[in-house]
């Protein structure tokens, strides 16, 4: 057996530990770049959704993070009941994909239009139930350009001449609609308003600021705006592209969604979004909320305000959510 003085010893002693340090920064390098396994990053994103959901932000988590959970919506959920949620803000439509009506002094801005084949049975009727005019329509913007969205903004464009308004890229969307296998023969409204990143939309007194949020489509929009509780104003945010389902996002797309709510988040906290309101209302508690609200009484807290700091923990929890998927995806190829 060779013997090793002591110099040496300690010599393979030092090499021994500077090789065991560099290990461990270099796992930890590792785990800080997402280079780790990826079932070891598909369970951190995950555990780091469940912190940030704590016991108070719960829905998301579980709709997006609990595997069989996330589904797309339902076209044949039946009719929402129309409600009032502000003093300038209503609710409308199909109960999974709903339609809103902003009320300003000059007329009413719908953030999208529903169904096609609901306009007639189903939102007209519900404006009217609300006192609300249709012919006081005079702004359709759509959160995305699919036809859940703006099947019915052509009824109101050719019936009241209201203008219809999405990004670029997602007028060609829907204009690309049409050669889809899945195109239902929803009417498509004639091409209008041009909205961009950033660009305030204003009716009457009303100011509608768009943010880009691309990833669902190409020119999915978010949108954020002043909303009025017995004259106490809150700020909305309502992101109209939210991916349901990840599966039927392309992986580039659902990438693309991920910095897009990074992006958004930062507008959002920015601009004071304390209100969290969904076209796609199946994974935020849009049921038991409408409930709360219909038995609330006087001074008791509005159901629809989270309050900025949850509703930051809203979207980041739906991030790393959408985070563990994408790095599913990868690894399936």
């Amino acid at each position: 057996m060779p013997v090793i003085n002591a110099a040496r010893a300690s010599e393979l002693f030092a090499a021994a530990m500077l090789a065991l340090l560099l290990s461990s920064a270099g796992n930890a390098q590792q785990r800080q770049s997402g280079l780790g396994r990826p079932a070891e990053r598909i369970a951190t994103h995950i555990e780091t959704a469940r912190q940030l959901a704590g016991d108070d932000v719960t829905a998301p988590f579980e709709f997006f993070c609990i595997s069989g959970n996330a589904r797309p919506n339902d076209p044949r959920a039946p009719a929402l009941e129309p409600a009032r949620l502000f003093d300038n803000l209503y609710v409308l439509g199909n109960s999974e994909t709903v339609v809103y009506a902003i009320t300003t002094s000059e007329g009413i801005v719908l953030i999208d239009s529903g169904f096609a084949e609901e306009v007639e049975p189903i939102v007209v009727p519900a404006l009217l139930r609300l006192g609300l005019d249709p012919a006081d329509v005079k702004i359709v913007l759509l959160g995305h350009g699919h036809a859940d969205h703006y099947g019915g903004a052509s009824y109101f464009q050719s019936r009241f001449g209201a203008r219809v308004g999405t990004t670029e890229r997602d007028w060609e969307t829907i204009a690309r609609s049409v050669d889809d296998p899945r195109y239902d023969g929803s009417p498509i409204p004639a091409k209008d308003l041009i909205v961009r990143d950033g660009e305030a939309i204003s009716l009457g007194a009303t100011t509608i600021t768009p943010v880009a949020i691309p990833g669902h489509t190409p020119g999915a929009l978010a949108f954020v705006f002043e909303v009025y509780d017995a004259g106490e104003r809150h700020v909305a945010g309502l992101f109209g592209g939210t991916v349901l389902a990840s599966a039927w996002v392309p992986l580039p797309g659902l990438e693309q969604y991920v910095e897009s709510i990074a992006g958004f988040v930062e507008v959002a906290a920015r601009m004071g979004v304390d209100v969290e309101i969904q076209n796609h209302p199946i994974f935020d508690n849009t049921p038991a909320r409408l409930a709360a609200l219909q038995s609330r009484r006087g001074g008791e807290p509005h159901p629809f305000v989270m309050g900025a700091e949850r509703y930051q923990r809203f979207w980041k929890i739906i991030a790393e959510c959408m985070r563990a998927d994408v790095v599913r995806r990868r690894q399936d190829g």
